[in-house]
């Protein structure tokens, strides 16, 4: 990582993207190394190398929806062996588009009703706090990343899924059963696809909500099948429960994450993103989507985790369920430097696996072009998790934010 001087903003906004592409670029003003105080001398400092641009039976990259950007060459954190990530250009339109979802959310008296039990917020006050914070720094930003081949239209749809699975986690937590009920059982109607017919007595948010299932339909009638499973995953992400005890290995961890880290979701939005009709669930992909989920699971983790700590400490989070925690109590380790140093070569073991998983299928000729476009879709979406991540003030705080 570069330091001084050349780390300021228009140094590294200047290196991180090819010139063509600096108009549409969605400048950085963080970057947070969470390893800073790790202790890592016993690892080889250079993970595997991970690439999509060799993939076999794949085109060469389509820029009319992303570009490249390369937070190395910018001289950024980059705790990965990708060695690229990628960048939606519609950025702007989506993150508009997730704060009318807020706003939908913070207007709703249902949403007002619905009081977490953990700390008394309401579920509008919880899409309230996300608005206070600048539309750039919010985790809406996250399928800018995540999912950058989206077109325009898929990118407004992902990013008002986003939000609708990131708020409606909280409504599993509300303590009132009776009206948790009503609420929640109108959620997943609509959802489904079976909401009023009587548009006149709709709310905002529920109005927000069929729209949306509407706009996954119909891209699905124009390219690939996987509108209606994003929705199924939605759905599934708002169903998912807390842990109920300790874990006793860390395989237990990561099968309970891989859920709590909403993978599924998140892998489905990369199919939906590039209007692909592959079947996941196909055992040929079993595996590669497993590690998938699991270094999303890890690499977030290790990025979160030193807020967490904060919060937990601070009262603020009940349980510290966390990867680098998992890993100190199993190992008996005497410090968090070590444990985060743990789950880094981790994640450096996971990629070695991806790296082995995508040559044994090219080796076997197991996959099809369009099994291939996916795979691809993959693995630029854990590049992007990375870079979210690492330029999210969320995570690095001001502590993190670069100098002018």
């Amino acid at each position: 990582m570069t330091s001084g001087s050349e780390r300021s903003l228009e140094a590294i906004n200047a290196k991180i993207a090819a010139p063509a592409n600096q108009k549409d670029l969605s400048r950085v003003t963080h970057a947070y190394d969470w390893l800073k105080d790790a202790s890592l001398d016993f690892l080889n400092p250079t993970p595997p190398v991970l690439t999509w641009t060799s993939l076999p039976l794949t085109t060469q990259a389509d820029d009319s929806n992303a570009f490249d950007v390369f937070p190395a060459a910018a001289g950024l954190p980059w705790p990965t062996g990708f060695p690229r990530a990628r960048q939606n250009r519609h950025w702007r339109v989506g993150l508009k588009t997730s704060t009318a979802a807020l706003e939908a959310f913070v207007n709703s008296t249902d949403m007002s009703r619905l009081v977490r039990a953990a700390d008394g917020r309401s579920l509008a006050d919880v899409a309230a706090r996300h608005l206070k914070v600048a539309e750039e720094d919010r985790f809406t930003k996250f399928p800018t990343y995540l999912w950058p081949e989206a077109d325009e239209e898929r990118t407004k749809l992902l990013a008002t899924a986003m939000v609708l699975a990131f708020v409606f986690d909280d409504l599993w937590e509300a303590h009132d059963e009776q009206e948790l009920s009503t609420i929640r059982d109108d959620f997943i109607r609509r959802l489904e696809g079976g909401g009023s017919e009587d548009h006149s007595n709709r709310t905002d948010l529920q109005a927000l909500i069929d729209s949306v299932v509407s706009g996954f339909k119909q891209q699905d009638s124009i390219a690939g099948n996987g509108g209606h499973e994003v929705i199924a995953r939605v759905i599934d992400f708002s169903k998912h429960i807390p842990p109920q005890g300790e874990f006793k290995t860390l395989d237990e961890y990561l099968s309970y994450r891989y859920v709590d880290v909403a993978a599924p979701f998140l892998i489905y939005g990369a199919k939906f993103s590039i209007s692909s009709s592959v079947r996941i669930d196909d055992p040929k992909l079993a595996k590669i989507t497993k590690l998938a989920g699991d270094h999303i699971s890890l690499a977030n983790d290790l990025a979160s985790f030193d807020k967490e700590l904060r919060e937990f400490e601070q009262g603020e989070l009940r349980n510290l369920v966390n990867a680098v925690n998992i890993i100190r109590k199993l190992f008996g380790l005497q410090s968090w430097s070590s444990a985060k140093a743990f789950a880094y070569a981790m994640q450096c073991e996971l990629e070695t696996q991806i790296k082995g998983e995508v040559e044994h299928l090219e080796a076997t000729g197991a996959l099809d072009a369009e099994e291939w476009r996916f795979v691809k879709a993959l693995l630029i979406m854990l590049a992007g998790n990375v870079f979210y991540s690492m330029i999210a003030s969320r995570y690095g705080g001001e502590e993190a934010k670069l100098p002018a």
